[in-house]
């Protein structure tokens, strides 16, 4: 008998489990049949509700990539973690340099000192010089991007090669490993494997290996690698071994288990061993993460341009601003348009509905119009892709948006969102009694419009602070192309030159000085306003023997009136009197006061001694800015070479143009270089064109807050008109009274959307002192900046107003004009 019970009690307990399973199948059925019809019922307002909120998501994925892709720089090495780049530090009396490059011996002296601690070392050289020209057969061309370096390279990093022996590639002199797109330039489609290249026209290179395109997340690139044993500087072959010139960037992995703290110690000690006297008490070193450099480093001479882990804040900042103003634009339509299903809800709990049915109901229909807005999101995020990747200058591949972080993020987001909107109907509409809903007393529902309006506010308050933030973000970049730098920026032809092209471009540069076409002609050893080297002296009332550095330029006597820089006391280089190369130089007015020398005329003859010699100062310039606005001005030299080594020095002739003709004359100075330096192709750029790209992350930067605060500003509008859209529902019948009473279209109007405007206004004095805080921080890493006032806020405030004021309008307008039969009517 208890078998039998026991029996009866399992299939009892079976089809209760089945029954239940199959009612819940029929809820959720039922559920989502009813979510789409609602859809169906009201097309208007749901595509405005899913597509604000697909709007919002897919800018949050697309920042979130952004970001993604900025933190991942450097990665792809799979020992990355081991990997350090060595900086040196040099001060002395607060002059000196951070430097992201050493001298040539560091690096190997290092491994060989050291082995129980480096396991590889392999350092990068450019000879300082921006591009060379590689030639096969007749096809000559200049590239930028080309290195020696050390044949333990592909021992380092992952760099992939396709074709080629990664542990002999570079191990020969004259050995040369091209990217594969370099090779397919230069040989077509024939195996370039064992082949010549001819090197600045003097040396013959054999292409030992073919490398895979460098990945895009990398903080250098480059096209081609030479070995290092190919490397011989012009007449200065021991250059290479001694410890002042610090031009190589040098990277040294670490053998496992070995902790950086570990090499970091020993640098003391290791500087006193091996470095000149004068420098022993200068110099330190430091270990940089290979991963840190992207984010992290603003060191001098850094191969490529940096971000800023400051400018993935502000990013994620719109991310978030942009996606809070979706979510409350979506759960404020959600909520107002849920408030006109009061009567569904009343006839349901008269027809027995119990809460717990009518919760998950609510929340499923809005969880579900968040998912199917994720959906869409991701298409939007697709489509717009090539154009963020065009404005933000990467290469960010779709397949980013299905990383497991980043759709998980999303994924919770829908998730909440979807809760949150649906949270008001599940738990507060459904509370009522079936008689207090079927009688329209929902009056209570005004204790939510705090929360709708408070959504509103904050909306703008976003909106406005984005606006404001671009304005004020366009305005510093058009001060920092505008400001005055000290010298004259316009009309400068800039031809980069090397070492290799002496006996090319001495001719062509005089060449150049005879013409009358052109207003002057000077040379550089680097590009005033962007880059410079540091050099030392030993000034009056120094030891012998100790040096104090500071930044200088290595130039001509025609240097200071090309660009017309204003003295102020003394006399510019001069042809005539030959000993300025090796006893005169000049300085700026802030090297007098950093010298506390008193005025620019008493610091005439004071002395200087440099490497060139035993100097004095022959010139005071009037301050100007040899580098980018981001730091301020400061003690500065200009010098002049030695005779001797004047080719080893010059890196650009800078040639003064007149504004007319402009195209004729380019066509003159190539034409005359093509007949003295025909070996090497003709490249130019403007000065002015190039001093602007020291500010393309912050143009980059304006350009994205631009965009997204258009979308932002749109948003916003259409959770104003949510809300505008609910209020006018409640008040109906009160509109419909006044109109009896003899109220105006016009006062109507004005009656409901002075609460809006005043909700608008209460926005933008939130965002006034929002704003202000975020961007005087944004602005304090300038060194000179422009000023916070209120134009940069009535333009944006007027702006939102009238957006605002438009939006309204369009419920408020239509309302006002119903006939008061209809209004007294509803619901």
């Amino acid at each position: 008998m208890g078998k039998w019970c026991a029996i009866r009690l399992k299939i009892k307990i079976y089809y209760k489990k089945n029954i239940t399973y199959s009612l819940s199948s029929i809820l959720i059925k039922n559920y989502f049949i009813i979510a789409i019809r609602n859809l169906w019922r009201n097309p208007f307002y749901s595509s405005i509700n899913i597509f604000g909120l697909a709007a919002g998501i897919a800018c949050f994925l697309l920042i979130m990539m952004y970001i993604q892709d900025e933190r991942s720089y450097d990665k792809f090495n799979t020992k990355s973690e081991r990997i350090f780049r060595l900086i040196e530090i040099i001060e002395s009396s607060k002059q000196g340099e951070q430097s992201s490059s050493c001298p040539f011996p560091t690096g190997p002296t290092l491994k060989r000192d050291y082995p129980q601690f480096v396991d590889k070392v392999v350092r990068f050289f450019n000879e300082q010089t921006p591009q060379h020209t590689l030639s096969v057969g007749g096809r000559k061309m200049n590239e930028s991007g080309l290195f020696f370096v050390d044949s333990t390279i592909f021992q380092v990093f992952d760099y992939e090669l396709l074709m080629g022996d990664k542990n002999k590639a570079l191990t020969q002199p004259y050995s040369i490993v091209l990217t594969e797109k370099l090779a397919k330039k230069y040989f077509g489609n024939q195996n370039p494997m064992g082949k010549s290249i001819k090197y600045d026209g003097v040396r013959e290179m054999k292409v030992t290996g073919i490398l895979k395109e460098i990945p895009a997340q990398s903080h250098i690139h480059f096209d081609c690698l030479i070995s290092f044993s190919s490397l011989k500087l012009g007449n200065k072959p021991d250059t290479i071994q001694k410890w002042v010139w610090n031009p190589c960037w040098t990277y040294i992995l670490l053998k496992e288990g070995v902790k950086p703290q570990s090499l970091s110690e020993v640098f003391p000690n290791f500087i006193q061993k091996y470095y000149p006297q004068f420098l022993k008490t200068q110099v330190s070193h430091l270990l940089q993460p290979l991963t840190d450099i992207h984010l992290h480093s603003n060191y001098s001479y850094e191969i490529e341009s940096n971000n800023d882990e400051r400018n993935l804040w502000i990013f994620f900042l719109i991310g978030i601003f942009i996606l809070a103003i979706a979510c409350m634009n979506f759960t404020n339509l959600t909520t107002a348009r849920y408030a006109n299903r009061a009567k569904e809800i009343g006839i349901r709990k008269v027809a027995g509905a119990q809460n717990n049915q009518l919760i998950p109901q609510f929340l499923a229909e809005s969880v579900l119009l968040s998912f199917i807005s994720l959906v869409i999101a991701f298409a939007f995020a697709e489509l717009l892709l090539p154009l963020f990747n065009n404005l933000s200058e990467k290469q960010i591949h779709v397949s980013y948006m299905f990383r497991p972080d980043i759709l998980l993020i999303t994924i919770v987001v829908a998730i909440v969102t979807g809760l949150l909107s649906g949270a008001y109907p599940a738990f507060y509409l459904s509370s009522f009694e079936p008689i207090s809903v079927l009688r329209g007393k929902l009056s209570s529902a005004s204790r939510n419009a705090y929360l709708r309006k408070s959504l509103v506010v904050i909306q703008f308050a976003i909106s406005l602070s984005l606006i404001i933030a671009t304005t004020i973000v366009h305005k510093q970049l058009a001060y920092l192309r505008s400001a005055k730098l000290g010298f004259d920026k316009s009309q400068v032809v800039m031809i980069p030159v090397r070492r290799s092209m002496e006996k090319a471009f001495v001719p062509f540069l005089d060449s150049m000085r005879n013409s009358q076409m052109l207003e002057n002609v000077t040379v550089a050893n680097d590009i005033i306003g962007k880059h410079h080297n540091i050099h030392e002296f030993n000034l009056e009332g120094m030891q012998p023997g100790t040096w104090i550095y500071y930044p200088a330029l290595i130039v001509d006597e025609h240097f200071i009136p090309t660009l017309n820089i204003e003295l102020l006391a003394g006399r510019n280089f001069s042809p005539e009197i030959p000993s300025d190369d090796t006893l005169g130089a000049i300085v700026n007015e802030s090297f007098v006061k950093n010298m506390k020398w008193g005025n620019p005329q008493s610091a005439l003859g004071k002395q200087l001694f440099s490497a060139s010699g035993k100097e004095r100062v022959i010139g005071v310039v009037k301050d100007f800015h040899f580098e980018s606005l981001l730091n301020p001005a400061g003690p500065f030299v200009l010098d002049i070479p030695r005779k001797e080594n004047k080719s080893f020095w010059t890196q650009y002739i800078m040639i003064k143009i007149p504004r007319k003709s402009c195209h004729e004359i380019l066509k003159f100075i190539k034409s005359s270089w093509e007949h003295y330096a025909k070996e090497f192709p003709f490249e130019y750029f403007f000065l002015e064109d190039e001093l602007h790209t020291q500010y393309k992350s912050q143009d980059n930067l304006a350009q994205l807050i631009t965009y997204f605060s258009i979308l932002a500003i749109i948003i916003a509008c259409l959770g104003l008109f949510a809300l505008s859209a609910y209020t006018a529902t409640l008040r109906t019948k009160e509109i419909g009274i006044r109109k009896v009473m003899g109220a105006s279209t016009r006062s109507i109007v004005i009656l409901l959307g002075k609460d809006f405007v005043r909700l608008v206004l209460l926005g933008n004095l939130i965002a006034y002192p929002l704003t202000w805080f975020l961007m005087e921080h944004w602005l304090q890493r300038f060194a000179y900046r422009i000023e916070i006032s209120g134009q940069f806020f009535i333009g944006p405030t007027l702006l939102t107003l009238i957006l605002s004021i438009l939006t309204v309008s369009f419920h408020t307008i239509r309302v006002g004009k119903l006939n008061p039969m209809q209004s007294l009517r509803h619901e």
